[in-house]
C-alpha cells in the first residue's frame, strides 16, 4: 500500500547520508586548509557552526525517516501517534515521515511555544517582589 512512499523515504535517506558525508568531507578539508587572518577565521567558524546546525537537522530528519520506515514495516504508518486517527494522505505526501496528524502537530507546536515563552520569562517572574530600597543610595 505504501510502496511509493517507502521508495521515496529510502531515496531521501540515501540522499541525506550522501549530503552528510559530503559536508563532513568539506569540513575536514576546510580544517586542513585553514590559513588566514582573523576575519577569515571568524568567517570559517561561522560556516562551521552553520554546517553543524544543518547537519543536526539532517540527522533529525534521518531519524524521522528511519522511524517512518519502521512504522511502514510494522503496519502503524499513517496513524497519528497522539490521537490514533489516520494522517491525511496529503500530509503524508508533503511530509512522508510525519508521525502526527495536523491538529495534533498544531497543538504540540502551540504547547511548545507556550512552554518556550514561559521559560524565557521565568528568570524575571519573581522580580516584582524584590525590595528596591536596597539598590537605592
Amino acid at each position: 500500500m505504501y510502496k511509493t512512499i517507502k521508495k521515496m523515504l529510502i531515496k531521501t535517506r540515501e540522499e541525506l547520508l550522501e549530503e552528510i558525508a559530503r559536508s563532513r568531507k568539506m569540513e575536514a578539508d576546510d580544517l586542513k586548509n585553514e590559513i588566514g587572518d582573523l576575519y577569515d577565521s571568524a568567517d570559517n567558524e561561522r560556516d562551521r557552526q552553520l554546517s553543524h546546525i544543518l547537519n543536526d537537522r539532517d540527522r533529525k530528519k534521518l531519524i524521522a525517516i528511519d522511524e517512518a520506515l519502521e512504522r511502514i514495516e510494522d503496519g502503524s504508518y499513517g496513524v497519528c501517534e497522539e490521537c490514533g486517527k489516520k494522517i491525511t494522505p496529503n500530509r503524508l505526501k508533503v511530509m512522508p515521515f510525519a508521525d502526527l496528524c495536523v491538529p495534533c502537530k498544531s497543538d504540540l507546536e502551540k504547547q511548545s511555544g507556550q512552554y518556550n515563552k514561559a521559560e524565557e520569562e521565568a528568570p524575571y517572574k519573581n522580580l516584582a517582589g524584590i525590595d528596591t530600597e536596597e539598590f537605592e543610595e
